[in-house]
Protein backbone atom coordinates (compact mmCIF):
# COMPACT_ATOMS: atom_id res chain seq x y z
CA UNK A 1 0.00 0.00 0.00
CA UNK A 2 1.18 3.93 -0.68
CA UNK A 3 2.07 5.59 2.61
CA UNK A 4 -0.56 7.34 2.71
CA UNK A 5 -2.74 4.44 2.88
CA UNK A 6 -0.79 3.51 5.72
CA UNK A 7 -1.01 6.87 7.56
CA UNK A 8 -5.04 5.97 7.11
CA UNK A 9 -4.95 2.40 8.67
CA UNK A 10 -3.00 3.42 11.37
CA UNK A 11 -5.34 6.10 11.81
CA UNK A 12 -8.19 3.68 12.35
CA UNK A 13 -9.30 3.69 8.23
CA UNK A 14 -10.55 0.90 6.23
CA UNK A 15 -8.21 0.01 3.34
CA UNK A 16 -9.71 1.36 0.07
CA UNK A 17 -8.42 0.77 -3.18
CA UNK A 18 -6.95 3.99 -4.13
CA UNK A 19 -3.94 3.25 -1.66
CA UNK A 20 -3.34 -0.19 -3.21
CA UNK A 21 0.20 -0.47 -5.34
CA UNK A 22 0.37 -4.05 -6.01
CA UNK A 23 -1.25 -7.24 -5.00
CA UNK A 24 1.18 -10.65 -4.55
CA UNK A 25 -0.39 -14.45 -4.30
CA UNK A 26 -3.46 -15.77 -5.19
CA UNK A 27 -6.36 -15.10 -2.36
CA UNK A 28 -10.61 -15.52 -2.16
CA UNK A 29 -12.56 -13.18 -0.46
CA UNK A 30 -12.80 -13.29 3.04
CA UNK A 31 -9.31 -14.51 3.40
CA UNK A 32 -6.85 -13.27 5.83
CA UNK A 33 -4.25 -11.72 3.91
CA UNK A 34 -1.35 -9.21 5.45
CA UNK A 35 -0.66 -5.67 4.18
CA UNK A 36 2.71 -4.68 3.19
CA UNK A 37 3.96 -0.75 2.70
CA UNK A 38 5.74 0.53 -0.01
CA UNK A 39 8.89 -0.46 1.74
CA UNK A 40 7.89 -3.75 2.82
CA UNK A 41 6.93 -3.27 6.04
CA UNK A 42 3.68 -5.71 7.20
CA UNK A 43 1.41 -3.36 8.53
CA UNK A 44 -1.67 -5.35 9.74
CA UNK A 45 -3.79 -8.26 8.62
CA UNK A 46 -7.13 -8.21 7.62
CA UNK A 47 -10.19 -10.08 5.79
CA UNK A 48 -10.33 -9.24 2.22
CA UNK A 49 -13.60 -7.81 0.41
CA UNK A 50 -12.06 -8.98 -2.66
CA UNK A 51 -10.54 -12.27 -4.21
CA UNK A 52 -7.12 -11.60 -5.94
CA UNK A 53 -8.72 -11.44 -9.66
CA UNK A 54 -10.91 -8.58 -8.52
CA UNK A 55 -8.34 -6.57 -6.32
CA UNK A 56 -5.86 -6.18 -9.00
CA UNK A 57 -8.48 -4.69 -11.15
CA UNK A 58 -9.07 -2.01 -8.38
CA UNK A 59 -5.41 -1.36 -7.86
CA UNK A 60 -5.43 2.41 -7.50
CA UNK A 61 -9.35 2.94 -8.35
CA UNK A 62 -11.63 5.41 -6.13
CA UNK A 63 -14.50 3.44 -4.37
CA UNK A 64 -16.85 4.50 -6.47
CA UNK A 65 -15.73 3.07 -9.73
CA UNK A 66 -15.46 -0.29 -8.01
CA UNK A 67 -19.47 -1.17 -10.07
CA UNK A 68 -18.00 -0.17 -13.03
CA UNK A 69 -14.87 -2.08 -13.29
CA UNK A 70 -15.91 -5.11 -12.02
CA UNK A 71 -19.63 -5.27 -13.44
CA UNK A 72 -21.06 -5.49 -9.78
CA UNK A 73 -21.69 -3.79 -6.58
CA UNK A 74 -19.39 -4.55 -4.15
CA UNK A 75 -17.83 -2.98 -0.37
CA UNK A 76 -16.47 0.43 -0.71
CA UNK A 77 -13.28 -1.00 0.93
CA UNK A 78 -10.77 -3.55 0.18
CA UNK A 79 -10.64 -4.38 3.73
CA UNK A 80 -12.84 -2.97 6.29
CA UNK A 81 -11.49 -1.46 9.43
CA UNK A 82 -14.02 -4.06 11.57
CA UNK A 83 -11.53 -6.85 10.02
CA UNK A 84 -8.33 -5.19 10.07
CA UNK A 85 -5.74 -5.80 12.78
CA UNK A 86 -2.44 -3.32 12.71
CA UNK A 87 0.93 -4.51 13.75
Amino acid sequence: IDDGAAAALRSGKSLLPAGIVRVEGAFDRGDAIQVVTIDGSVIGQGLVAYDSQDAVKLIGHRSHEIEQILGYSGREEIIHRNDLVIV
